[in-house]
């Protein structure tokens, strides 16, 4: 595999380590925002109203036999109704909206609260306060923070206030006002019967416990929305497959409420599945009463005419065989007759169509053609014996028809007294005294969850976003150049000015107060990079510069100074930064005369040059002097080019610390002088294409960058290494 390849292959592959770095580094933000949901979250569980849970239990047997003869008079042509039908009905607008009726669930008055807040204060109150009040702001008392409740009795409204929302303010003493839209409707007092001007509102409050000033909502809804609502609410279902067990369930705020409710719609079901089940006896008793009185009459008509044929003919009993022929023919015409009865009534709920039907047609074409079978036989009798068998047939079918209808008759009148119908309550509404909502338990580790995972997925989608340079191998793949010097980032370096970083700045040398830092022992290890890169140089000027201001240029070109005058070399310091230079504070020398002094020929080299003493050792510095209001154009004077070129054949090594140069133009001035430029990159503090910018800036002009000084490094918020680098060794 080639190393293009190889490479390639590294970069996909995910890098545990640096996973685990970044979570460590946003670990905070991943706690703030985990406690954050975490509060949400328990302000939500322990704010919402608890909700509880009542249901009741239904048995829905098939039609008993107890209503005999419907399969085989009464002819309904189907099965029994299905759970899938008797659970319509029993959420049906008739069953549901006797239950609305009944407990006057069109009636809506509640207390104002706060979601969540108003609930959660009740925690804190005891049961028999109403008059609780969090804070002592107007707006905040109208509302309720305890046990204020309200009961209408009667609340009779016209067209224009239904579904309408109504406030109801409470007075002392039991004393109400309500308004619409702002405008007072009535005043009123707890137990009387209160009406508009107009007429068109009338209420009577039963119950009303609130302190003076507590607001109320009271709304009529229309009856259609209060059946929608409640049916909304109200959960029923089969148990099992084809079981016949029907669960009802509502879920509610107020326990004796939703039993109410329960309990209501389920014997209101009762007594409409009785109700049904009598109106079928009826209405079979009724079709049975009409078609019997025609059946009487040719009864009677067919035994009157029987009887005068046999005295005016003076017939002798029938043959064997002519009463056997007789008996055939009577047996298909009684079936022709009960056939007939029975589509006659099926045809008062179906249409031609029906299968039903369709059948009962096919089964008398049948029998039709049996009986003109027997009835060829027939002509072979004797005349007399036709015509006597004809009679005898008219006779016994009509008689036979006669008494199974009044048996019938009997059967259904037994049936109708007797009806139970086949719905049955085995279990009575009960609650659970437990909520079932808010589970505060999955509410809590939810909102725990959800505020790990969104602290997590923003600390990586900012350094996704994060284009900020946190690492120097980084920094060298990128822009192809050397990092001369790591320095890590100090905790004993001292610092003035605000909270804001722009504004802090180094008070001291931290070479004088600490020379064992590890940001000291960096710099030592550059002092030796730095000695075999001036072999190369032109001259030994070292530049220092950096991007942008506040990356610690003057904190390295400062100690640097200092560690190298360790070394017995000399070592001259110059501030080129005559805007805003701060050397002079650090090695604490007078800030003039300085550099602008110098190059303006206001004072001399032995005037400008200080001494500063760290350590037992010296060296020399040139502060920045005077502010002049054109640095960029004293640095490009003659002067100062003669100046660095008699200092350079004075001093080992110049350090010459410049402003950024993506501020001004000096550094560009001061590069082209010197022998070797080193830039300051500052963790976490420039772009990539900011640091390329600054690169170019300066190739542009023909100076050549050799390498960075990267500053201020934290190893926790790096994925490399560095860390087991410093801070492990200590002398002793």
């Amino acid at each position: 595999m080639s190393t293009t390849n190889q490479q390639h292959t590294d970069d996909d592959e995910i890098d545990l380590r640096e996973l685990l770095a970044t979570l460590l580094d946003g670990k905070w933000l991943i706690f703030t925002l985990m406690f954050a949901s975490l509060l949400l979250a328990s302000i939500y569980a322990f704010g919402k109203a608890p909700i509880y849970r009542a249901d009741s239990l239904l048995q829905i047997e098939a039609e008993k036999a107890g209503i005999p003869g419907i399969e085989e008079i009464a002819g309904l042509g189907g099965d029994s109704a299905s759970a899938g039908t008797e659970l319509q009905i029993l959420k049906s607008r008739k069953i549901i909206g006797k239950a609305v009726s009944d407990l006057k669930l069109d009636i809506i008055a509640t207390p104002n609260k706060i979601p969540l807040f108003s609930n959660l204060s009740k925690r804190f109150v005891k049961e028999d306060n109403v008059n609780f009040i969090p804070f002592n702001i107007s707006w905040l008392n109208t509302y309720s923070w305890a046990y204020e409740n309200i009961k209408v009795n009667r609340l009779e409204v016209g067209k224009s206030y239904i579904n309408e929302t109504l406030t109801l303010i409470s007075h002392e003493g039991g004393k109400y006002s309500l308004y619409h839209d702002d405008k007072l409707l009535l005043t009123g007092k707890v137990d009387e019967l209160k009406s508009t001007s107009d007429g068109l509102l009338e209420i009577n409050i039963q119950e009303l416990n609130a302190g003076d000033g507590k607001e109320f909502t009271i709304k009529k809804l229309s009856n259609y929305q209060a059946i929608v609502e409640l049916q909304k609410k109200l959960g029923a279902s089969e148990q099992g497959k084809k079981t016949g067990i029907i669960n009802l369930a509502l879920e509610g705020e107020n326990q004796d409420q939703i039993l109410d409710i329960l309990n209501n719609v389920a014997n209101s079901y009762l007594l409409q599945n009785k109700s049904r089940s009598s109106e079928e006896a009826s209405n079979a008793l009724k079709f049975l009463n009409e078609q019997i009185k025609p059946v009487k009459e040719r009864s009677e008509a067919a035994e009157a005419a029987l009887k005068e044929y046999r005295t005016n003919n003076r017939t002798a009993d029938m043959s064997m065989e002519t009463q056997t022929i007789l008996k055939v023919v009577a047996d298909i015409d009684t079936q022709l007759q009960q056939l007939s009865l029975r589509r006659d009534q099926l045809n008062l709920k179906y249409t031609s169509n029906h299968p039903t039907l369709t059948s009962l047609v096919s089964q008398e074409t049948k029998l039709n053609k049996r009986r003109n079978e027997t009835l060829s036989k027939i002509s072979e009798l004797p005349e007399t014996q036709q015509q006597l068998l004809k009679l005898e047939g008219d006779y016994k079918v009509a008689n036979t028809i006669y008494v199974d209808l009044l048996n019938k008759i009997q059967e259904f009148q037994i049936a109708k007294a007797s009806n139970v119908g086949n719905v049955y309550i085995l279990d009575t509404a009960a609650v659970n005294e437990r909520p079932v909502k808010p589970k505060k338990a999955l509410i809590l580790a939810l909102g725990s969850l959800l505020g790990l995972m969104l602290g997590i997925l923003i600390v990586f989608l900012k350094k996704a976003l994060y284009h900020k340079v946190n690492n120097p191998e980084k920094l060298e793949e990128q822009i192809g150049l050397p990092v001369y010097a790591t320095i890590p980032l100090s905790k004993g370096v001292k610092l003035t000015g605000g909270l804001k970083k722009k504004k802090q700045k180094q008070k001291s040398l931290l070479a004088n107060e600490d020379n064992n830092d590890p940001a000291i022992e960096s710099l030592r290890s550059l002092r030796t990079s730095l000695h075999f890169a001036l072999l190369e140089a032109k001259n030994n000027i070292v530049m220092i510069t950096g991007p942008s201001p506040g990356i610690g240029k003057s904190f390295i070109s400062s100690n640097l100074a200092a560690v190298i005058s360790g070394s017995d070399q000399r070592v001259l310091l110059i501030d080129a930064d005559m805007r805003k230079g701060y050397l002079h504070n650090l090695v604490n020398v007078p800030i003039t005369p300085g550099l602008s002094d110098l190059i303006s020929e206001k004072c001399t080299l032995e005037e400008a040059i200080h001494e500063s003493k760290c350590n037992g050792n010296s060296f020399d510095v040139i502060t920045r002097g005077q502010t002049p209001p054109n640095p960029s154009e004293l640095l490009m004077h003659k002067n100062f080019e003669s100046l660095l070129t008699e200092l350079s054949s004075r001093y080992d090594l110049i350090l010459i610390d410049t402003p950024p140069i993506h501020a001004v133009t000096d550094p560009t001035i001061v590069g082209s002088l010197s022998g070797v430029v080193f830039m300051v990159v500052r963790q976490d503090m420039h772009s990539m294409k900011e640091i390329e910018h600054a690169v170019k800036r300066l190739t542009n002009t023909g100076i050549e960058t050799k390498g960075f000084i990267f500053n201020g490094y934290d190893a926790k918020k790096s994925s490399y290494g560095y860390h087991s680098y410093y801070g492990d060794y200590q002398s002793d």
